[in-house]
This record gives structure tokens, C-alpha cells and sequence, in this order.
């Protein structure tokens, strides 16, 4: 048997050595993320899968919840565009009203970014979904309150969004969306606001309420809007 001659053997080792040095200088090469990009119109995302749009929004959803890892690598929701998600959430509104899908995504995925100050967009869709007419849409214009309220501190926005769930309501739905404008104007300190407003849905729709929300609107006036003096003298809270 024939041995490998000096030559190709100093061959196959400078190929090796090649090979190596190639594959560590594009180590650390990654992929750029461009970000979110704007969104298209309706007219032109549906058009690109031949005016089917059902089948655009699908696709977009899908497109939506991967902007940040396209590249393989994991981007932290701070960095996000989100005025360009803003506009997403509304392409994808026109293409499909009745879906939660992206409604659920806005508010528990996007919801959690590190940086609240880029919740208004979200805010701002949710506020639109939450009054369309349709089963528990208006629970989406909750999410609005919860994050006006909790993770922006921006009372002024929260108690302008809980005027608007406010409205949502019909007999037959939970108590809370009534209830709102009345704990965010207590939390504001406006305690005499607060307690009218309660006193008003316990009066006028006390009768169609559960059991237990009446309870906790009647714990809410006595433990925490009323001070103890105040609780001590209302009729409302012998018993509580």
C-alpha cells in the first residue's frame, strides 16, 4: 500500500488548519435584527395571499409573535419597536375583529415589556377592541385599566379607560367594570367621588349583582374608602 506523500499530507493539514480558523471568525458573526418593521396596509397584506384574509391574518399573527427571535436569537420586549407593534395589532383588527388571539397577545405577551412607558400603542388597541359589541370583548378594555393603572401609574389615562369599560356594561355581566371608576378615583384620593360612585351601582343595580360582588363593594366603602370614623357612622357598614 502506497503512503500519502509529504506534500498532500501538509496539504490536508493546512486545509484543517483553514477550516478551523474559518470557522471561528464567523462565530461571531450573527444575524442582524432590523426590528419590527412597519405594518403594510389591509389591502396589501391581503393581497399577498391573494386577497384570502383569514389567511393574511394567520400569517401575520404568526409573523407578530416571532419578530424577536427571526434570527435565532432572543430580544428583550424593551427593545422592540412598539409603535410599528401598535400598528400591527390594528392591521390585524381590520382583517379579523372577532379573534382574541391578538388581543390576548397585546395584552399578557407584550404587556410584560420591561419599559411600561411603551404601553400606550397596546393601550390604545385594547381600548378599541375592549368596546366592540360581542361576548367578554370588554374584558380587553379591563387589561387597558390594569395597565394604565399598575404598570404605567397614569391615573388620568386609567380612570378615562374605566369611564369607557364603564359603558360596556350590560345585566347578566360582573359588577367590576362598574366598579372601576370608583377604586381608581379612591386610589387618586378623591374618596368622595369614590363613595358616590358606589353608592350609585349599589343602588341602581345592586339587584342583579351577586351575592359576593355586593359584598365586596359594601367591604370596599367600609374598609377602604370610609376612614373609621366615617365607617362608624354609615349605615351601610354596621355589620362590616
Amino acid at each position: 500500500m502506497r503512503t500519502l506523500g509529504i506534500p498532500l499530507v501538509l496539504f490536508f493539514i493546512l486545509a484543517l488548519v483553514g477550516n478551523i480558523a474559518l470557522s471561528r471568525s464567523k462565530a461571531a458573526v450573527l444575524a442582524h435584527w432590523s426590528n419590527v418593521p412597519p405594518a403594510p396596509s389591509s389591502v396589501v397584506a391581503s393581497s399577498a395571499f391573494l386577497g384570502d384574509r383569514e389567511l393574511a391574518f394567520r400569517s401575520n399573527a404568526i409573523a407578530l409573535q416571532s419578530f424577536g427571535n427571526s434570527t435565532g436569537q432572543d430580544q428583550a420586549l424593551k427593545d422592540y419597536n412598539f409603535d410599528h407593534l401598535g400598528q400591527w395589532f390594528f392591521l390585524e383588527d381590520q382583517l379579523n375583529k372577532k379573534s382574541d388571539y391578538i388581543p390576548f397577545m397585546a395584552s399578557y405577551y407584550f404587556g410584560a415589556t420591561q419599559n411600561p412607558q411603551q404601553l400606550y400603542p397596546v393601550i390604545e388597541y385594547l381600548r378599541q377592541v375592549g368596546q366592540y359589541p360581542g361576548e367578554d370583548k370588554w374584558r380587553w378594555l379591563g387589561q387597558a385599566v390594569f395597565l394604565a393603572r399598575h404598570r404605567l401609574n397614569d391615573y388620568d389615562l386609567a380612570l378615562s379607560l374605566a369611564d369607557d369599560l364603564a359603558k360596556t356594561y350590560r345585566p347578566g355581566m360582573p359588577a367590576w367594570p362598574l366598579q372601576m371608576k370608583a377604586i381608581i378615583a379612591s386610589d387618586m384620593g378623591d374618596k368622595d367621588v369614590a363613595y358616590g360612585m358606589m353608592l350609585e351601582i349599589l343602588k341602581s343595580g345592586s339587584g342583579s349583582m351577586h351575592p359576593n360582588e355586593v359584598n365586596f363593594m359594601l367591604d370596599y366603602i367600609c374598609n377602604t374608602i370610609l376612614s373609621p370614623v366615617q365607617k362608624a357612622q354609615d349605615a351601610l357598614c354596621h355589620g362590616q
